[in-house]
């Protein structure tokens, strides 16, 4: 790890004059145990033999820089860990392990609250933070890590960094996981949602992904669960990339209609005449080749409506400057404690499930019931909560567009909520979808069997129960702070 290669590049560089010295003494005929004592002496500025060669005076010159460097790194270490363990006993504070260079920026959105956690110390002082953001680059190292403090961990949530790993596939009730490409796709759709086309009744829509590997696969995910404004919409998806292993994995896409993804085996460039009838296209690869492209669109291509992605916000708008030119994923971004913590996206998750849980299980009415019902979801189905609170931006913009004038926000909901419900549980059902999941009837007689992957509201909304229907009611309901009771 880069914390490890810091620490023994220094602890050569110390190490280095009195090597240095010991070589020019021995060199000068001194005995052995003199040569080392001599070269000893010069990191306290005592010099015991007089420099005779080029060696011995380069280690009298660089020992005592070496000396007081070590002074302030030892000044420096003292200190972290005495402000570490003041703000280690407020309940707000937030401990960040890893090796990730965005730790300083997370520090700093923090600020008294931030504390940077020595890999290799979990003082009494910071292992009673309130929260614990654990961001390696490296996978393996960031669970290896949890792994090895978790008992530590009991005192507050932890937040763990993972690139390639499903959260899906984490069952640990006290780990949230978050990715920061995965945060980039749901910040886009919140930035660049397709409100104003709801609003103008245009949801006839083409969009284009260049590049899909995994930003462009959560482009499209995040683009399917979350684009759903109308019952009659058809948004066709068209992927330029390689996306043989999203199709082998994905294996219900095709229930995702009446929206379409289009798969185009060749080039962009070859398929010049579908880009140019595009009403969006979004520009998913390296930001080096993301400007390559977009310069060739722009000379060679009539679209005009280009986002791109720039995690190291390269592109200079100036240089490229077009209406309809759109630049996201910035690192300055993406990297943020909020999105992080997704402290209100949890917040309307876990009521959501309170109230089914005190509805269909006898759930008590208190903060803690709710959260432990949380904490005892499987992974799946609290990560399906936490989609659909995740959609309630898409319903807030909706609202927005559908109050009329004088008009309270509960009443535009009252008055839309079936509306609202249906396509509520066409997101249940894609979210279900995109996990492989299928219409079927369980042998057991209940309404699910998580191991087949079947359930039996997997249909379309006209066709549940009553029953059925006021669950996705309750969820539009409990969103918007209305109670669901009598639903």
């Amino acid at each position: 790890m880069k914390t490890k290669r810091t620490k023994i590049l220094y602890i050569t560089l110390f190490c280095l004059p009195f090597i240095l010295g010991f070589i020019g003494n021995y060199k000068s005929g001194n005995s052995v145990l003199d040569s080392l004592y001599g070269a000893l002496c010069i990191y306290v500025m005592e010099l015991q033999i007089h420099p005779e060669n080029f060696l011995s005076e380069l280690a009298r010159w660089t020992a005592p820089l070496m000396t007081a460097s070590g002074v302030f790194m030892a000044f420096q270490q003292i200190r972290r860990l005495v402000t570490n363990r003041i703000r280690g006993k407020n309940p707000n504070s937030v401990a960040i392990y890893g090796d990730s260079p965005y730790i300083d920026a997370l520090i700093d959105q923090l600020g008294k609250l931030g504390i940077q956690g020595a890999l290799d110390d979990l003082s009494d002082g910071i292992d009673k933070a309130g929260k614990y953001i654990i961001l390696f680059n490296q996978d393996h190292d960031g669970l290896a890590f949890y792994e090895k403090y978790k008992n530590h961990f009991n005192h507050g949530q932890v937040y763990l960094h993972l690139n390639t790993i499903m959260p899906q596939s984490i069952q640990d009730a006290n780990l949230t996981v978050f990715n920061l490409i995965e945060n980039t796709a749901r910040i886009y759709w919140d930035t660049f949602s397709l409100a104003e086309d709801f609003a103008n009744h245009h949801l006839n829509l083409k969009i284009g992904i260049i590049g899909f590997d995994s930003l462009g696969q959560n482009i499209l995910t995040y683009g399917l669960l979350n684009n759903i404004y109308s019952v009659s919409q058809h948004l066709e998806y068209h992927i330029w990339g390689d996306a043989s292993d999203y199709q082998s994995i994905h294996t219900q896409l095709h229930q995702l209609a009446p929206d379409e993804i289009i798969f185009h085996k060749g080039t962009w460039s070859q398929n010049l005449d579908i880009i140019n009838s595009l009403d969006r296209l979004i520009l998913c690869e390296s930001s080096e080749q993301n400007m390559e492209i977009l310069s060739m669109l722009l000379t060679f291509s009539t679209c005009r409506k280009i986002h791109v992605s720039d995690y190291y916000n390269q592109i200079i708008p100036s240089l490229f400057w077009q209406d309809g030119i759109q630049v996201f994923g910035c690192a300055e971004t993406i990297i943020n404690v909020e999105h992080i913590f997704k402290e209100s996206l949890l917040a309307d998750a876990k009521a959501f499930n309170h109230y089914y849980a005190k509805k269909y299980q006898g759930c008590p009415d208190t903060e803690e019931a709710k959260e432990a019902a949380f904490r005892s979801l499987d992974s799946f189905t609290r990560y399906s909560n936490i989609a659909s609170a995740d959609y309630q931006k898409v319903r807030e913009k909706m609202i927005a567009i559908l109050q009329e004038p004088d008009e309270s926000i509960a009443d535009t909901v009252i008055r839309n909520r079936m509306l609202l419900a249906e396509l509520e549980h066409i997101r249940w059902c894609r979210y279900h979808y995109l996990n492989n999941w299928r219409y079927g009837i369980p042998e057991n007689g209940k309404a699910k069997d998580a191991a087949q992957r079947i359930h039996t509201d997997l249909v379309p909304f006209q066709e549940l129960d009553d029953d059925d229907k006021s669950k996705d009611l309750a969820a539009i309901y409990t969103m918007f702070g209305l109670s669901a009771e009598g639903l």
